[in-house]
């Protein structure tokens, strides 16, 4: 019996060997383009506009915030100093309007009226308005709403009260104290015991008042009391016609007493200053001024005392020993 034969193995055909695949070779680096001189330019400029604009942001910033702390002392401390002057002002304004309203009347005598003039300057000074003004741009008003709306309450009465004083103002005071004078002593003037020179000197008071419609009404004056002086010396030396001479005397005075009261000048018309606030609500709202600013400069102050121990080496130690 033949053997039997077994299938003869497949022989896989050999498979030619994978070529090796080449390592890619690297790519030369691209050459870089030389930038445009003109666009490196523009960013060097903007680089430095953006810098500079940053540094002006930050100073900026800390100006707002320099500028914007209150400083409650310096107002402070310029209220305290006007606080007595707000004062005069409270007890003297009234004089002011007794100035202006009394100057034609002959019911105040010369010195009462120029112990008033004396009160109202001193009431209306230039330094207590300008103290005043220079109060209004300090740090703690100008900067603290709550302070500032009672500071502006007592400015406006106060400014009010003051609208017609200017640098000429005590000057004007001395033309109505000067006018006062004439008005009084030419009113009822007696010629019975008159001399030229008192004449002169009543009729002077206008004259050198500074002010040319009373200087032109006393040099009036002047020349017709001059004449009635004349008709009454004649009838006092006279030795006969006593009655005519004292008719033309008499005739004469009241001429001049006429003539005086019918045109007289009004300062009213002729002098600038015009006094219309009220002393007692300037007064009220300063107080109301000074109490909110005194308590707010009050907490300010011990805030800072308390930071100024915070930051004190003092402190720190008593920390550090307290922490043991």
């Amino acid at each position: 019996m033949s053997e039997e034969k077994k299938p003869a193995e497949k022989v896989e055909a050999a498979q030619p060997a994978e070529a090796p695949k080449e390592t890619p070779k690297a790519e030369a680096p691209k050459e870089k383009k030389p930038m445009d001189p003109k666009k490196k330019k523009n960013i060097i400029i903007w680089s430095c506009v953006g810098g500079v604009a940053l540094i002006g942001i930050i100073v900026a910033v800390v100006l707002v915030i320099v500028l914007n702390k209150v400083d409650y002392k310096e107002s402070y401390t310029l209220a305290k100093d006007l606080d007595d002057k707000i004062s005069d002002f409270y007890y003297d304004y009234d004089d002011c309007l007794d100035v202006v309203e009394d100057v034609n009347d002959d019911w105040a005598g010369t010195s009462t009226y120029s112990s008033r003039v004396a009160d109202c300057k001193s009431a209306v000074s230039k330094d207590t308005i300008d103290k005043v003004n220079q109060l209004a741009g300090t740090s703690g008003v100008a900067h603290d709403g709550d302070v500032k709306a009672k500071f502006d309450k007592f400015y406006d009465e106060f400014k009010k009260a003051t609208s017609s004083v200017n640098d000429d103002t005590a000057k004007t005071l001395d033309v109505y104290d000067s006018w006062h004078k004439f008005v009084y002593d030419s009113d009822g003037f007696s010629f019975y015991s008159a001399t030229e020179d008192k004449i002169n000197t009543v009729a002077n008071y206008a004259i050198n008042s500074g002010n040319d419609t009373f200087k032109a009404f006393g040099e009036q004056w002047k020349t017709k009391a001059l004449e009635v002086y004349k008709a009454y010396q004649e009838y006092d030396k006279a030795t006969t016609g006593y009655s005519s001479l004292y008719s033309e005397y008499t005739s004469k005075k009241s001429a001049l007493t006429s003539w005086r009261d019918d045109n007289l000048p009004k300062p009213s018309e002729v002098l600038p200053l015009k006094f219309e606030g009220d002393s007692t609500t300037v007064r009220t709202n300063w107080n109301e001024f000074v109490k909110i600013l005194t308590t707010k400069y009050g907490e300010d102050a011990a805030k800072d005392a308390v930071n100024e121990v915070m930051n004190s080496s003092t402190y720190e130690d008593l920390i550090k020993e307290l922490m043991k």
